[in-house]
C-alpha cells in the first residue's frame, strides 16, 4: 500500500487477519468475552493469539492502533482509554529508582505536569521543568542526566515549539527516553518519530477523532519499546473501549484533509487578528513574528492549527467574560473538533498549574487558546474580535 498519508488515513487498519471479508466500515465489536470450540484455540487466544477477553486485546482496538502506527510511521501503537492513561503508562514504562530525574516542559499541559509531579513525588525521582525551547536546555539535558526527557510539538497552550532534533541529540547522548506529546500537530503536521523521538504519543481525543465524541490516546514506536506497554496494559486495564475505538478511526479516515483546511484557517485568523489593535499579541507558529518561526518551518507541515492570543489591558473576570460573549466559536476545555473551540488558558490547560508556575511559563490572565475549526475563517475571526471588543477597556 503507498505510504502516502491521505491513502494511508483512508485505508490503514481497515482489515482483521484470518477473513476474506473486509467491510468497507469495520464492524464495532462490543463483546468483552469470545468463546472457542476448541480449547487449545482459547488457549492460544488467552496469550493475545486471538481475541479472548477484551482487556487482552480487541478487535476494534487492533484496527485503530494499525491505523495510528502507520501514520506515525511506527512498528507498533498502544492505544489506551485517555491520553493522560497514554503518559503514565510510559513513564511507569522507564523504571524509574529514587534519585532518578525526569525532563520535561515548564510550559507544556498543566495536567501532564501535576501527574508526572505526583508520580516523581512518590517514587523519589527528581522533575525538572525547563523551557524547551530555551538555546540552553539540551546542555542542561545534559548535565542533569534523566532517565525520560519528555517535550511537546507545540506547548500548550503558548504553542512554543522546540528544536526536537536538538532536544533528542541530547537525551540520547546520556541514555534517556526521549518522549513527544506530538497531540498538537497531529501525525499529519509532525511525525515525531521522524525527529529521533522513542514514544509518540497522541491524545486521540483531539485530531485524530476530530469531532469531541470520544477518549482515547495513543503510544507508537519501535517494537520493542511497545511490547511492555502492552504487557502492562494488560494487567492495568486501561483499555480503549470498542465504540470510542470505532469512532476515532472512523474520524481518521478524514484527518490528513481536515488538518489542511484546520491549518489554512488558521493561518488566515492569525493573519487577520495580528491586524487588531485590541490585542496584546497574536501567538501563531506560522507568523515570522512568532519566536520559532524559524524551527516550525522545518520541523511542523505548515503553521499547525492552533492560534492564542492575548486581550490588551484585561484580567480574569473579562476574560470570561469574553467566552460569554462568543456566538460562533465554542468555550470548551479542549481541541480538536471540526467547530472552533475556544478557552481561557489559565483556567483550563494550565488551571493545575500553581500561579508561580503559571508566571514562570509566562502563561498570563489574558491569553486565550484558540482550535481553529473548520467555519469560514473569517466568521472566526469576526466571532472573536467581537467578542474582545466587548471586554477591552478603552
Amino acid at each position: 500500500m503507498s505510504k502516502k498519508q491521505k491513502t494511508v488515513a483512508v485505508h490503514a487498519g481497515s482489515r482483521l487477519t484470518g477473513s476474506k471479508a473486509v467491510p468497507v466500515a469495520p464492524a464495532i465489536y462490543p463483546a468483552a468475552v469470545n468463546w472457542f470450540d476448541s480449547s487449545d484455540d482459547l488457549d492460544g487466544a488467552l496469550d493475545g493469539k486471538d481475541y479472548a477477553y477484551a482487556r487482552i486485546s480487541a478487535p476494534n482496538t487492533t484496527l485503530l492502533e494499525e491505523a495510528v502506527a502507520a501514520l506515525e510511521g511506527a512498528d507498533a501503537c498502544v492505544a489506551y482509554a485517555s491520553g493522560m492513561a497514554a503518559l503514565r503508562s510510559v513513564f511507569e514504562a522507564q523504571g524509574f529508582r529514587p534519585g532518578d530525574r525526569l525532563v520535561m516542559p515548564a510550559d507544556g499541559y498543566g495536567v501532564t505536569r501535576l501527574l508526572y509531579k505526583n508520580l516523581c513525588a512518590a517514587l523519589g525521582v527528581e522533575l525538572h521543568a525547563m523551557m524547551m525551547t530555551d538555546a540552553r536546555a539540551p546542555e542542561r539535558i545534559r548535565e542533569l542526566r534523566p532517565r525520560m526527557v519528555l517535550a511537546e510539538s507545540m506547548t500548550n497552550p503558548l504553542l512554543r515549539v522546540p528544536d526536537l532534533r536538538a532536544l533528542e541529540k541530547a537525551s540520547h547522548d546520556v541514555g534517556a527516553a526521549f518522549v513527544v506529546d506530538a497531540t498538537f500537530p497531529s501525525p499529519v503536521g509532525q511525525r515525531a518519530l521522524d525527529f529521533g523521538a522513542d514514544y509518540a504519543v497522541q491524545s486521540t481525543s483531539k485530531w485524530l477523532n476530530g469531532h469531541s465524541d470520544a477518549l482515547g490516546g495513543t503510544v507508537s514506536g519501535s517494537t520493542a519499546r511497545i511490547a511492555p506497554l502492552r504487557s502492562a496494559r494488560v494487567l492495568a486495564g486501561d483499555v480503549l473501549g470498542p465504540f470510542e475505538a470505532w469512532l476515532t478511526l472512523r474520524g481518521l479516515r478524514t484527518l490528513p484533509v481536515r488538518m489542511k483546511a484546520h491549518a489554512e484557517h488558521a493561518a488566515h485568523v492569525a493573519r487577520r487578528l495580528s491586524d487588531s489593535p485590541l490585542l496584546e499579541r497574536v501567538i501563531y507558529p506560522g507568523l515570522p513574528s512568532h519566536p520559532d518561526h524559524a524551527v516550525a518551518k522545518e520541523l511542523l507541515l505548515g503553521g499547525g492549527p492552533m492560534v492564542a492570543f492575548e486581550i490588551k489591558g484585561i484580567g480574569r473576570p473579562e476574560s470570561m467574560r469574553f467566552l460569554e460573549g462568543l456566538r460562533i466559536c465554542k468555550p470548551g476545555p479542549s481541541l480538536g473538533d471540526v467547530g472552533t473551540l475556544v478557552m481561557h488558558a489559565a483556567s483550563a490547560s494550565a488551571r493545575r498549574l500553581t500561579p508561580e508556575e503559571r508566571a514562570a511559563a509566562g502563561i498570563q490572565e489574558n491569553l486565550i487558546r484558540v482550535s481553529v475549526g473548520l467555519e469560514d475563517p473569517d466568521d472566526i475571526v469576526e466571532d472573536l474580535l467581537g467578542a474582545v471588543a466587548q471586554v477591552v477597556r478603552r
